[in-house]
């Protein structure tokens, strides 16, 4: 599902104007990075956790080059499923 289904999967259900259910996705997005990031971590309850995870700085080495060179710390989002999400999940 893209981000434009969304939009129109609301907007049929709850009887919304195109642009006031672009504004409620937009909305919801915005507040759960926000939260994420203030927070370290949003569990929605029966969907799962998102948590923001820390990645050291390392040294890589580029294999074509063999040139090593530095990657600062970075952070990134990691996403744990419910038991309620895996146990209906399809396939």
């Amino acid at each position: 599902m893209k981000r434009a289904d969304l939009i129109e999967s609301l907007r049929k259900e709850f009887k919304l104007s195109r642009e006031e259910a672009k504004r409620f996705v937009d909305c919801f997005f915005e507040e759960l990075v926000n939260m994420i990031i203030e927070n370290g971590r949003v569990e929605l309850r029966g969907f799962g956790v998102f948590k923001l995870k820390s990645l050291s700085g390392r040294f890589i080495k580029n294999p074509k080059t063999g040139i090593e060179m530095y990657v600062e710390e970075r952070h990134s989002i990691s996403f744990k499923p419910s038991s309620l999400f895996k146990k209906n999940e399809k396939g």
